[in-house]
């Protein structure tokens, strides 16, 4: 049986169980409810069990799992960990198939590591000769977009995205799911936080999301897995269909130390991870900002068949650190053509200015913005041009709605990719709180409007080359030689 069918019931169940609902406000058993109910989940189908109440949040209570009257795709767990081996007896003997544990205090316990990993064990003791899989313990469980799903203070989006999430985390997967949506206009259409990952763990997911039509884009969270081969061989097939982006959490010697406290994880050598990524092909990113970065690169641009980039903007020094920032993450930004920079010599005027790549318009362009018009087409149509970079700055008055009418009409008739850059403002106002809050908007409406943007250029180029580093690797390795089990691997992720 195919992955996509023996998850699907997790990321869309019929029937959901709440274990520990209560009407008592900020207990999670409260707050999983009014997540659900918020996201449209049927009441008719949502099960609150707590022997102690007779309803929770409107819906009939039920004392234990096995009184719900029909068969239960998913149970979530927001009980002490004391009560956990009796009620996962109960979701077994109710033929449950799915059971998301929130619970903690397992082997991520400082004080009681070696208890939960007896614990632990015992829990996977009593699944054994089921069909009942554990999500967790230790984790936020799943969202699906499809199935109205999630999490207590989940973001509840008007619509959904191309991207899933797989993260071992759970504060964080909440805070990049609602920081990537704000910042990067990033939404997903399932996310699964899967915490100490006693039984399923991140590549029984990898495996799902990468069957599943609705995924297009893979992020990853990771602090650390059990078998490595595993994970290697299906990184290599994953990413011969989508990107497979991966944040491997705890690289540094502290944050190793810190990944044991967080999920029972055993971080292993980040220079053997960098390996096992590179020889996938996954991306490897590091830091949250980064992750959606290199996302928003993948959903918003047809990949440029090079490095060679045109950077247009004003301001001589600008444009010297501009190159800099542009060449040290990895692209590159050549002269122009004879012919394209004879051209652009027509437009530009000669005084305090620069045509040979980057293009430094000065201050005239700011009194003529449709200079750039005439400018993106030229460098467009160089044959030694793989990508346009506009980078500008926040103006003054409507300048910067004249701007983005100018950007959004020519974009659409120019042949490489394009991506913008928008610096806070240098212009005659003090620069001001408001006028940062001005800048995100702008950033807002260029997201909106589809336009990649960045608000560095530093950001924009090492998200670009990193997706350009993917495709290549695709244009190497069409068809990735069988996966090799070194020590290296096993000595990695050896629990």
């Amino acid at each position: 049986m195919k992955k996509l069918e023996k998850l699907n019931p997790l990321f869309y169940p019929k029937a959901v169980a709440v274990v520990g609902a209560t009407d008592t406000p900020f207990k999670y058993g409260n707050l999983y409810m009014h997540a659900l109910i918020h996201r449209g989940f049927p009441k008719e189908h949502l099960y609150p069990i707590n022997p102690n109440e007779k309803e929770a949040l409107g819906i009939k209570a039920y004392p234990r799992v096995q009184d719900v009257p029909e068969p239960l795709d998913l149970v979530i767990f927001t009980i002490p960990k004391k009560l956990v081996k009796q009620t996962l007896k109960d979701c077994v003997e109710a033929k449950a198939k799915f059971v998301a544990m929130f619970t903690s205090g397992f082997s991520e316990s400082t004080s009681e590591r070696e208890e939960g990993k007896k614990l632990e064990g015992e829990l996977l003791e009593i699944i054994s000769q089921s069909n009942t899989r554990i999500v967790g313990p230790n984790g936020m469980g799943v969202y699906s977009f499809d199935e109205k799903i999630s999490y207590p203070y989940m973001y509840h989006p008007p619509e959904d995205g191309p991207v899933s999430f797989i993260s071992q985390s759970g504060g964080l997967t909440i805070e990049l799911a609602s920081m990537a949506d704000f910042w990067s206009d990033i939404r997903f259409n399932k996310i699964v936080s899967f915490g100490n990952a006693i039984d399923l763990e991140a590549t029984d997911y990898l495996e799902y999301f990468t069957e599943d039509s609705k995924t297009k884009v893979i992020n990853i969270y990771i602090e650390g897995v059990k078998n490595g081969p595993r994970l290697f061989k299906v990184l290599k097939e994953a990413v011969k269909v989508k990107p497979v982006i991966v944040w491997k959490g705890g690289w540094t010697a502290g944050g190793s130390r810190a990944t044991l406290s967080h999920t029972g994880s055993l971080a292993g050598s980040n220079k053997i991870w960098g390996v096992v990524l590179k020889q996938a092909g996954a991306v490897q990113v590091y830091s949250m900002e980064e992750l959606y970065d290199v996302t928003m690169a993948f959903l918003r641009i047809n990949p440029p068949k090079g490095l060679n980039t045109a950077i247009l903007g004003a301001g001589g020094g600008q444009s010297v650190v501009s190159t800099d920032e542009l060449e040290s993450a990895g692209l590159r930004a050549p002269p122009f053509s004879p012919e394209i920079k004879e051209k652009l010599g027509k437009i530009v005027p000669d005084t305090g200015t620069g045509i040979s790549n980057p293009i430094d318009c000065s201050y005239f362009v700011y009194y003529d913005l449709n200079m750039y018009t005439k400018l993106l087409q030229l460098v467009d149509a160089d044959p030694k041009i793989d990508l346009v970079l506009l980078q500008h700055e926040v103006m003054w008055g409507d300048r910067n709605e004249q701007l983005f009418k100018i950007i959004k009409e020519t974009r659409e008739h120019l042949e490489k990719p394009f991506v913008m850059v928008l610096h806070p403002s240098a212009g005659p106002r003090k620069y001001t709180p408001e006028l940062e809050a001005e800048r995100l908007k702008i950033l807002k409406q260029y997201l909106n409007e589809g336009i990649l943007i960045y608000p560095s250029i530093y950001r924009a180029s090492n998200a670009i080359y990193k997706m350009v580093q993917y495709y290549k690797f695709l244009e190497r390795h069409g068809k990735p030689e069988k996966a090799t089990e070194v020590l290296a691997y096993s000595r990695l992720f050896k629990q």
